[in-house]
């Protein structure tokens, strides 16, 4: 007769399971840290690891603490005393073993039914532009009622087999019948559907096709997962005293990470930047740490030097001379620099005027912005033939080599770039896609006041005037659109058809009749890229991009031939420019809007003025400046500077006549304000130096004219970084910053 396997107390299988989370994480930990450690070389290996795995252990517990609670309430005896029972019973009796296999091959399909379905809800949630926390009880009521109907569905079917199939397969084989089905589903969805999820029920699974998609930090959560499994089926053969110290101990490296674990920079930002699951873990310790509610900890590496005071931080602005390091930056900053005031022009002192006066009279103005453009055009030395319309147009125009959005996303950067403030200064909802509230004022408000005629073609919903962007206008065509609004990016070809509605909005008599300003905005560069035949450059993805800018470039071929033939040709000017570039694998990165890097910011932008000699402009400048230009370009009043009545640029038409002398420098912000699902990044350009920062705080210093590629951070070097990180903060104080209303 069978001995029946000695009973396990709760107390023993619970640390036990918590062991073996906590194994679980300190594996994880050590393939996360090389991760970190591939985006940041300098990182002290050790102290990385050590760091690491700090935040990872509390992970393991919770993990390992959750998977002890469902044994519990699922399995009283155990997981391995139930698979036991369960093999034993299905050996002994034929309907039980029916009834084992119908659940398991009936459940693993319906779970991916399940998930596609609850994917679908959740990507019309996000769609919807609902607040994020009703878009979440959404979700969390269908995925409720998704588990509900695979239990009914799967006990149903559990019953009939019971009672009608004479000959049951083994529970091995069921599980492999139900893997298979399962696996089956996931591979069609997957191979059907695009990367943005269309083409069917389960094409919603396309989206795994993603490149930029980063599933490390999951995979990672179940190694941990795995770790907790196994020991809850080790839970016979490991002592509780010896699984408590498993589970403890390594806390003692959670009380590292917080205290002394990320005094080395290099530390916190290959965590913050390279780490999948630690940096997330990162994140949420310091904001449970933070204790005043100012956003920064000053435990974590979190920079905060009192943290009993919210208006002490990294972040904070430091008022001079008033005795208090606000900023912790170890002194009280004793000047208080301005921003320097955009140079006049040399000849005259009146900036608008001197190039008013070589302009011709009666300007009109063409705005294109291309989504997702990077600077690396043709003209700019690209040997692929991606850009022959934008080239030609270049060989006419002044143009800027060194232009800059003002973010790496299209909801932080378009509105702001046509408001002429920072994204931190602009009255706006916290959205993924922005929205801008009454009492900004876009240029084509201002210029329709000052009697222009004002126009817009559009392919995309987010340009529409409930978002606050389209508003203002006379004349606004929306019907390139395509018919199913996209959440984000273009899974359709439409910049052919946006081209039309340009074209026959600049044929309209009425249109062109008076001073006129046009703006268009193409969507189609933005991933998912969609192949062109007759522009076919490869299948990788910076092939298929290419054709895209190839395709793009083609059309407005079409429109620049319209312009040149038109009786308002000789008085209008063509202004191009994109909201932000595209990563290809720099930096370790894939598409945009989190980081600031060079591809991420560094956008083309052209000038054409009829009867202005063409030529480049290599100092920095940013696209705050458009604003200002177009505004002199119609010789429009500009802002009061009365309220949230002003722009932050300076025209550009002095760059663009060419006075005598070298246009004058002056700094650069790249300002991406935080949004829900991204952080808050600014990038302060100053000569060649380039500081990136996360709300004050730096994290990375580069000299662009000798590292463009952005590899040495010079942030340890104290007489280069210290200059600048001063001028920086000067020049955050002269922003007006408000917050997002949320």
């Amino acid at each position: 007769m069978a001995v029946a396997p000695a009973r396990v107390s709760r107390a023993t299988r619970f640390a036990v399971t918590i062991a073996g989370g906590v194994a679980g994480a300190l594996v994880a930990s050590a393939i996360d840290a090389h991760f970190a450690r591939g985006v940041e070389a300098g990182a002290p290996g050790l102290s990385l690891l050590a760091a690491d795995a700090g935040l990872l252990v509390p992970v393991g517990v919770l993990v390992g603490a959750a998977m002890a609670v469902t044994e519990a309430a699922l399995f009283p005896e155990g997981v391995d005393a139930a698979w036991s029972k369960v093999r034993r019973a299905a050996s002994a009796d034929p309907a039980v073993r029916a009834e084992l296999g119908a659940a398991v091959v009936t459940a693993a399909p319906l779970a991916v039914v399940a998930l596609a379905a609850l994917s679908a809800v959740a990507r019309r949630c996000f769609a919807s532009g609902a607040p994020p926390l009703a878009s979440g009880a959404a979700v969390a009521v269908a995925s409720v009622a998704l588990t509900l109907f695979v239990a009914i569905v799967t006990g149903a079917a559990a019953k009939t087999a019971a009672s009608r199939v004479a000959r049951p397969p083994s529970p091995a084989t069921a599980l492999l019948v139900g893997v298979a089905l399962a696996a089956s589903l996931v591979a069609w969805g997957i191979g059907s559907g695009t990367t943005n999820g269309d083409g069917g029920f389960f094409a919603i699974l396309g989206v795994l096709k993603r490149e930029e998609l980063d599933l490390r930090g999951v995979a990672l959560l179940l190694v941990t997962a795995l770790g907790a499994f196994a020991g809850a089926l080790a839970a016979r053969a490991v002592r509780a005293g010896v699984a408590v110290v498993v589970a403890l101990a390594p806390l003692s490296l959670t009380v590292y990470a917080a205290t002394a674990g990320f005094d080395a920079r290099a530390v916190a930002l290959a965590v913050e930047r390279g780490a999948p699951l630690g940096g997330k873990s990162l994140a949420a310790f310091r904001h449970l740490c933070d204790r005043d509610h100012d956003g920064e900890s000053a435990l974590f590496g979190g920079g905060d030097c009192n943290d009993h005071d919210a208006r002490i931080h990294a972040g904070a602005d430091d008022i001079p001379g008033n005795g208090i390091d606000e900023d912790c930056s170890g002194a009280d900053e004793t000047v208080a620099p301005e921003r320097p005031a955009p140079a006049a022009s040399p000849e005259n002192g009146d900036a608008a005027a001197f190039v008013r006066a070589r302009f011709p009279e009666g300007m009109n103005v063409v705005l294109l912005s291309i989504d997702t453009l990077r600077a690396d055009l043709g003209y700019a030395g690209n040997p692929r033939p991606v850009s022959p319309h934008l080239d030609a147009l270049a060989a006419k125009s002044t143009v800027f080599e060194h232009a800059y959005s003002l973010a790496s996303y299209t909801g932080k950067s378009v509105g702001p770039m046509l408001l002429g403030k920072y994204p931190s200064e602009t009255l706006r909802t916290f959205d993924h896609f922005d929205k801008f509230l009454a009492g900004e004022t876009f240029v084509q408000e201002r210029l329709r006041r000052a009697g222009v005629r004002t126009m817009t073609a559009q392919g995309h919903w987010y340009f529409r005037p409930d978002t606050g962007i389209g508003k203002g206008f006379d004349v606004s065509d929306y019907s390139a659109e395509p018919a199913v609004p996209q959440a984000e990016g273009d899974r359709t070809v439409n910049g052919d058809k946006l081209t039309d509605r340009v074209i026959a909005l600049l044929s309209n008599t009425a249109n062109v009749a008076g001073r006129f300003y046009l703006w268009a905005h193409y969507v189609d560069v933005h991933a998912a890229y969609v192949p062109h035949p007759e522009f076919d450059f490869g299948t990788k993805s910076r092939d298929l991009y290419d054709g895209e800018v190839r395709f793009v470039d083609e059309q407005l071929g079409r429109l620049f031939a319209v312009i040149a033939a038109s009786p308002y040709a000789a008085r209008t000017a063509i202004v191009v420019t994109s909201d932000h570039g595209e990563a290809f694998g720099e930096h370790g990165m894939l598409r945009h809007g989190h980081e600031l890097w060079e591809e991420l910011v560094h956008v083309p932008l052209l000038v054409y003025v009829p009867g202005v000699a063409p030529h480049h402009v290599t100092v920095r400048r940013s696209a705050i400046d458009l604003v200002p230009t177009l505004l002199d370009l119609f010789g429009a009043p500009r802002p009061t500077g009365e309220g949230a009545d002003f722009v932050s640029g300076a025209s550009l038409l002095a760059d663009v006549v060419a006075p005598a002398g070298a246009p004058s420098q002056r700094p650069v912000l790249v300002d991406m304000s935080a949004g829900p699902y991204n952080e808050e990044r600014q990038a302060f350009i100053d000569g060649s130096l380039k500081l990136i920062a996360t709300n004050g705080r730096p994290l990375g210093l580069y000299d662009l004219s000798e590292d463009p590629g952005e590899k040495h951070d010079l942030l340890g070097d104290d007489a280069v970084a210290e200059p600048l990180i001063a001028h920086f903060k000067a020049f955050r104080r002269t922003l007006r910053s408000v917050p997002a209303r949320r």
